[in-house]
Order: C-alpha cells, then structure tokens, then sequence
C-alpha cells in the first residue's frame, strides 16, 4: 500500500457520496482504466454494471438540464406576466 493510499481526500469523500460504485470502480481499478471502458468498443460482461452506471449519470445529468431549462422558463414567465402587468397600470 503507498503511504497516500492510507488517507481519504476531501475528493474521494465526495465522489463517494456522488457515487460510491464510481469511487469504488476506481479505486479498484484506476482513472485511467475507467475512462478508457467509456470509449465505444466492445465490452467484458463483468463491466455490465459499469455501462449501466455510466448510462444512468447520462440520465440523470439529462434530468438535470431538463429541470435547469424548466426553472429558467419558469423564471423568465414570471418575469414577463410581472413586466406585462407593470406596463398596463403605467398606460391606465
């Protein structure tokens, strides 16, 4: 074991909470392997899990956008209902 490999960083800390099969695939197998496993190629069977947690993050950071894009309209409506009602008043 390498002496860093004796402390858990404020980043690994997070990833787990993200995450704790990200935090644990990579320690288990290293950054590097990891990253290469999202290339499009042929995959083992045992990476299923790995594929799925990967399509469910893209999912997930979809949902994400799709909520972000809802609040923005939701935002700028409000914002012109509010601006249409200022202006009628100022013409009355």
């Amino acid at each position: 074991m390498k002496k860093e490999d004796k402390y858990i960083s404020a980043t690994e800390i997070n990833q787990f909470l993200y995450c704790p099969y990200q935090w644990y695939y990579i320690k288990k197998y290293g950054i590097e392997y990891i990253n290469s496993l999202r290339e499009p190629k042929e995959q083992d069977l045992q990476f299923s899990n790995f594929k799925k947690g990967i399509e469910y993050h893209e999912k997930y950071y979809k949902d994400i956008l799709k909520l972000r894009y809802k609040k923005y309209a939701i935002i700028f409506g409000i914002i012109a209902i509010l601006l249409i009602i200022v202006i009628m008043r100022v013409l009355k």
